[in-house]
């Protein structure tokens, strides 16, 4: 739950969790109905006395944990990801400090999770290599070692995922043709495509050769089906 009264307020926070169930995360719309009652129960409180600038200030961490959960709502985000999308808003840094900190206290800032769902689904719906992952997480600033954990996960290892993907781009005119190939023109051109290919995907060059080599050797076998 997000709370957006400050820190210390009523001496405690809600938990992160929902009842009963420790490490849930909650949805971005449930997130967001708590965070809109609770800033109308601050627009609706008594004035007198209030500090103006603590009154805006309030105004402008509410504001932007809304904008976080907009982003949330659509898939899950790195803790380096909502800090950039903060510092291209220009939003100054202690009020960028203020919003994490009630993010991170609602358990909405899990990185171990966000790169375990990348890879997963970046494997199933692009048939990335690691490598290419490795990067693409970089660049959304996780740790190396949440990483490495992330990577680790998985059905299969490395070259089963690019065997497949190989496979997928063999088609039935291609081992025709390679069957009847005797100049091994066509070896040559699909031999070059695949390993462009691969190149793009993120598989290492050493595996890209392995893997190409055996499986144009396969398809050019009658006996292979």
């Amino acid at each position: 739950m997000v709370d957006p009264r400050p820190a210390g307020s009523d001496g405690a926070h809600p938990p992160a969790a929902a009842p009963g169930t420790p490490g849930h995360l909650r949805t971005a719309p449930e997130i967001r109905t708590d965070l809109g009652r609770r800033t109308q129960e601050i627009l609706d409180a008594p004035r007198d006395g209030e500090n103006p600038w603590a009154r805006e200030r309030e105004k402008a961490v509410v504001h932007e944990c809304r904008y976080l959960m907009r982003l949330l709502a659509m898939r899950r985000r790195s803790d380096g990801e909502m800090r950039t999308r903060l510092a291209r808003r220009e939003v100054p840094a202690d009020i960028a400090h203020e919003v994490m900190a009630r993010i991170d206290r609602a358990g909405l800032i899990d990185d171990a999770a966000f790169a375990r769902d990348w890879v997963a689904q970046r494997r199933a719906l692009r048939s990335l290599g690691d490598e290419a992952l490795r990067r693409e997480l970089a660049d959304r600033a996780v740790d190396p070692a949440v990483i490495d954990a992330a990577l680790s996960t998985g059905q299969s290892d490395e070259e089963t995922r690019c065997r497949e993907l190989v496979r997928s781009r063999i088609d039935h005119r291609d081992r025709q043709r390679l069957r009847t190939d005797r100049d091994g023109n066509h070896r040559r051109r699909l031999s070059r495509r695949l390993d462009a290919l691969l190149t793009r995907k993120g598989y290492p060059g050493s595996l890209a050769v392995h893997v190409i080599s055996s499986e144009l050797r396969d398809a050019a076998d009658p006996a292979v089906r």
